[in-house]
């Protein structure tokens, strides 16, 4: 096992659990078997170019999301990439679940503001 199919399928696991999604659900959208699904996840296999792309755009991310490396990452790349995993959370919510977390997020950076 690579290192790079590790982390790839760690990033697999992320985003897909993130949209709240069981391999299963996935495997089927990507008409993959749910144990393939899951080698992959596990950094068993070599997955194609092919492969990938469609399992970032069944997780509606961006392809590079699954191959960057986080330690080799700018600031301004890091930036982006961590506000693309607070969007893939909140995507699966709902209106109201989102107006609350809007609360609670102003809520915090509000007390944030008042440390200073």
């Amino acid at each position: 096992m690579s290192k790079l199919y590790i982390q790839v399928g760690k990033k697999i696991r992320l985003y897909r659990k993130a949209r709240s999604l069981t391999q299963e659900e996935l495997g089927e959208y990507l008409e993959i078997d749910q144990s393939y699904l899951g080698r992959i996840e596990r950094g068993e296999i070599n997955i194609t170019l092919d492969t990938l792309y469609k399992i970032s755009k069944a997780l509606r991310i961006h392809p590079a999301q699954l191959l960057e490396d986080e330690k080799h990452v700018s600031d301004e790349d890091l930036r982006s990439e961590i506000l693309d995993k607070i969007d893939t959370l909140l995507i699966p919510l709902t209106n109201d679940e989102l107006q609350r977390v809007h609360r609670l997020l102003k809520e915090v950076l509000a007390l944030r503001k008042g440390k200073r």
